[in-house]
């Protein structure tokens, strides 16, 4: 079974995320998950496609974390 969680983010800080998150997209750690991940102005949008719901829990608590820290840096740093 197929699990898709999508989230948006609206924030002043999606492009400073999405360029500083970019490059884990580029190198996926596992093959049980899969990232999507796209900015359109204050909206970030992430997409995370696992089969099953432990790679699921696993992929979107990662990914949920790095976003905040990127979040909480890009806010620091404006």
């Amino acid at each position: 079974m197929l699990l898709i969680a999508r989230s948006v983010f609206e924030t002043p800080e999606a492009g400073s995320i999405y360029r500083s998150l970019k490059p884990e997209l580029e190198t996926p750690v596992t093959d049980r998950s899969s990232v999507d991940m796209m900015v359109e102005g204050s909206f970030l949008y992430i997409t995370v496609r696992s089969d099953d719901l432990v790679a699921m829990r696993s992929t979107l608590n990662t990914w949920l974390r790095l976003i905040q820290v990127a979040s909480e840096t890009a806010a620091c740093l404006a």
